[in-house]
């Protein structure tokens, strides 16, 4: 009988404890956030500002979705995390866009080539720019890694890359230089200019403007203005 009422009120006891957690935990609210990760551009007070609208919530309620999308809307969050912490915290993981290239006027590249429009890109004008289509900014960020090598040994450095419509390549260089380059056979056309271009006259690299490679048996010099009114392009073969 003695062991009967023990395990009876054993199992009373165990009832009370769990309702009394479950009382108590569905009454558990957000008091706290946890930054997990380090941040640079974006502000500690742009995370304070959204979590003062779930602080207060019920922890177990908590709208997880829409917090992550909050905190992903911001400049320069590339990717989030977000989770509850027992018993009343929230702990946040970042992960920052690192530009590494302009993109248009208004725009940047991250490293993947994902384009993310922060509110002020002024820190990043010396950065390279790249124009063309949206759909074309990974193969633009591509194309100016395999372009520049084509030209590291000239010691000219790329500080504009475009691509048009029809595909013709525009780039301009840090040192003044322009050059245009056709989609077909592209690689030759660099290969044969880099040749010839040992052999230009210095007076004729020194008044260049653009060089047009878009010829099948050679490519146009076109001298900077200032020059006689019957001075002509030159084109090298």
């Amino acid at each position: 009988m003695l062991k009967r009422n023990l395990s009876l009120g054993l199992l009373l006891v165990v009832i009370t404890t769990l309702l009394s957690w479950l009382y108590f935990s569905a009454n558990r609210t957000i008091d706290t956030y946890q930054l997990k990760s380090e941040i640079r551009q974006v502000k500690e007070s742009q995370i304070a500002e959204i979590m003062s609208n779930y602080l207060g919530a019920s922890f177990w309620q908590l709208d997880l979705a829409q917090l992550h999308a909050d905190i992903v809307r911001l400049d320069w969050v590339y990717r989030a995390k977000v989770k509850r912490h027992w018993p009343g915290k929230v702990e946040i993981s970042i992960l920052e866009q690192k530009p590494v290239v302009r993109w248009g006027e208004d725009a940047l590249l991250n490293q993947n080539g994902d384009i993310f429009y922060p509110q002020d890109i002024k820190p990043f004008a010396h950065y390279v720019r790249l124009d063309g289509e949206t759909a074309q900014s990974r193969t633009l960020l591509k194309s100016l890694v395999i372009f520049q090598k084509q030209f590291d040994s000239l010691g000219w450095v790329i500080d504009q890359l475009s691509i048009q419509a029809d595909g013709v390549w525009e780039m301009h260089f840090t040192g003044g230089q322009k050059l245009i380059l056709p989609p077909q056979n592209w690689s030759q056309k660099l290969s044969r200019f880099s040749r010839a271009f040992s052999k230009m006259k210095p007076d004729l690299i020194n008044s260049a403007e653009l060089y047009d490679l878009r010829y099948s048996n050679g490519f146009v010099v076109k001298r900077a203005p200032k020059k006689a009114p019957n001075q002509q392009d030159d084109k090298v073969d």
